[in-house]
């Protein structure tokens, strides 16, 4: 199974992920056994777990207890770039999804 992860701000600045197959600048692509949770997802590629505030499944913000599955398009946000998604979700941008925008 695979998913595409995007790294965030700084957290691809700083090279996190950089053995993986990419696309995209940022977006990496990881294979997984399948069963795996966004946790997992941040472990294997080699992010450190307090550099991550946000994470997303498809767009959405999930709680790193959430399961992947194929296909599945994951965002890790760094403390940084989260500040800036919380000001526009006081701003009161009502978006479905962070692909909305």
């Amino acid at each position: 199974m695979a998913v595409k992860v995007l790294l965030s701000g700084r957290l691809y600045v700083r090279g996190y992920g950089q053995d993986k197959k990419n696309g995209l600048p940022g977006w990496f692509e990881l294979d997984l056994q399948g069963g795996e949770t966004v946790q997992e997802v941040i472990e294997a590629m080699g992010v450190p777990s307090d550099e991550v505030s946000i994470t997303m499944v498809n767009g959405k913000e999930c709680k790193r207890e959430a399961s992947v599955r194929d296909g599945d398009r994951v965002i890790l946000i760094p403390p940084d770039v989260a500040a800036l998604w919380r000001y526009l979700s006081a701003m009161s941008m009502h978006f479905g999804s962070v692909f909305d925008l």
